[in-house]
C-alpha cells in the first residue's frame, strides 16, 4: 500500500510547517487528489490517521477529489471523461491531453496553538 508512504510525506510536510511557526499543532491538512493520481482516497485517509503523531496527533485530512479534465489539442474541445476515462476526442477522434485529475498536492495546512 503506497498510500502509507504518501501519508507519511504529507504528515512530514505538515509537521515541518508546524515547527517553522513555533509551538503549533496541525489540526487539518487539505489535499488535492486527482482521479487519475493512482492513489486510493480511503487508503490514504486510513494511513494518515494511523501515522499521525507528534505535532500532527489528532489532525484531520480533507481530501478534495479532482475529476479529470482533458482537452483535444487538435480541435480544442475540453471534456470531463466519464468513469471509463476514455481520453479520445468525441469530435475528431484524436487523443486528449489531461489538464486536471493527475495531481496529488498538499493544498493547505491548518495550524493551531500547541499550548492549548
Amino acid at each position: 500500500m503506497h498510500e502509507a508512504g504518501i501519508a507519511a510525506e504529507i504528515l512530514e510536510i505538515a509537521k515541518t510547517q508546524a515547527a517553522e511557526h513555533g509551538h503549533m499543532r496541525v489540526s487539518e491538512v487539505a489535499v488535492r487528489l486527482g482521479e487519475m493520481s493512482g492513489v486510493v482516497a480511503e487508503a490514504l485517509e486510513f494511513a494518515f490517521e494511523a501515522l499521525r503523531d507528534g505535532a500532527a496527533e489528532g489532525a484531520r485530512i480533507e481530501i478534495k477529489r479532482i475529476p479529470v479534465l482533458a482537452r483535444c489539442e487538435a480541435c480544442r474541445v475540453e471534456s470531463r471523461p466519464g468513469a471509463d476515462l476514455v481520453l479520445w476526442c468525441a469530435q475528431c477522434g484524436r487523443p486528449m491531453k489531461v489538464l486536471e485529475g493527475e495531481e496529488l498536492t498538499v493544498e493547505s495546512v491548518v495550524l493551531e496553538d500547541g499550548d492549548q
